[in-house]
């Protein structure tokens, strides 16, 4: 077996993590911890690490997954990279984390792309892992292409020269991206014949195949001029002007305000933000069932106390009758309301799981 990571579960849990792991001989009968002196099983000594390292990951994989916050998560998994430089998982969730984080004018997809050749896999099932992972993370370049063209353009048409450019350099990056993802695919299926992967690798070469006929094609702005893509090269996109002009185009467009990429005197910047961030719906939500309840009592505390009233004031028990009604209505409302923005966050969930 060798020597692992071991944590002593007797010590001290205050202090920095990586200042508490120790190597440990799991071949050993027993060993002893170096901080303590005590003596311990090797194996109870490595359970106690890797429990820490999952609990570490899977804080990780909430903040990403469910609470939808990439940026702290990415954080989130560098506290796990500090410890295990080579945590396949981890390296999973931060290419993810930096897809995520992507905006208009800046995007991560080279880094996180550079971040697939760091990760390993060992046996069957770290491959089937991993393949997994790297669905999630072809279906994030899906939703970050798409997103982009609806930032970047008006019914089909690009806002102006520069926002092609930008986009086809990140269209570019997305398809060489989705190309590693391929490499890394074909070389798991051709160490394990048992994980079948035809169906995602026929995706996976429609998805490339599309995006460079697209990257290929001819593409007009709302201007009605007529651009080709002749190379990249680093940062820098090259454009041929075609002759071809589409004047209608900008007929039809002229009474709408075209953004651009900076703001200018009659024209707004286009908003850098590609996906949409759920924060403040996490917080509506946590907050909704708080109204809920405090609601609910009132409604019902409005009719107890109204009971008392029925005799003795009539304005009183009117007064309290609608005072209930109205906080039942709100209790009806924000039980609504938490529930759509809990299905939100569930497709949201569902899509990025």
């Amino acid at each position: 077996m060798g020597t692992k990571s071991g944590i002593c579960p007797h010590c001290s849990t205050t202090g920095r993590l990586d200042h508490r792991i120790f190597p440990v001989n799991s071949d050993a009968s027993v060993v002893y911890c170096p901080f303590c002196m005590r003596e311990l099983d090797p194996h109870k000594a490595i359970e106690a690490y890797n429990h820490i390292i999952d609990k570490m990951l899977s804080k990780a994989d909430n903040t990403l997954f469910v609470a939808c916050d990439p940026t702290t998560a990415y954080q989130q998994y560098a506290d796990v990279l500090e410890i295990e430089k080579k945590n396949s998982r981890a390296l999973l969730g931060r290419i993810l984390c930096l897809i995520y984080t992507s905006k208009v004018r800046v995007s991560y997809l080279v880094e996180a792309s550079d971040l697939l050749e760091e990760i390993g896999y060992k046996g069957v099932e770290e491959a089937t892992t991993y393949v997994t992972s790297l669905r999630k993370i072809n279906f994030a370049l899906d939703e970050y292409d798409t997103a982009l063209i609806k930032r970047l353009t008006i019914k089909d048409f690009f806002y102006d020269e520069a926002c092609l450019k930008l986009y086809l350099k990140h269209l570019y990056d997305i398809i060489k991206f989705k190309k590693d993802i391929l490499v890394k695919v074909n070389e798991i299926k051709a160490n394990y014949s048992s994980i079948n992967n035809e169906v995602f690798i026929n995706l996976l070469n429609h998805s490339i195949s599309d995006r460079e006929i697209a990257l290929k094609s001819i593409k007009y702005t709302a201007a009605g001029d007529c651009y080709k893509l002749t190379k990249v090269v680093g940062e820098k996109v090259y454009l041929e002007e075609q002759s071809q002009k589409n004047n209608s185009i900008s007929m039809r467009l002229l009474k709408k305000r075209i953004p651009s990429l900076s703001e200018t005197k009659g024209s707004r910047a286009i908003k850098d933000q590609v996906f949409k961030d759920y924060t403040a719906i996490i917080k509506a939500k946590k907050v909704s069932m708080f109204l809920v309840i405090l609601f609910l009592l009132l409604a019902a505390g409005s009719g107890l106390t109204s009971y008392f009233f029925f005799e003795k004031s009539t304005l009183y028990f009117a007064l309290l009758i609608a005072a209930s009604g109205a906080f039942f209505a709100l209790f009806i409302a924000f039980i609504i309301l938490h529930f759509s923005w809990k299905s939100i966050l569930k497709k949201r969930k569902m899509r990025i799981d």
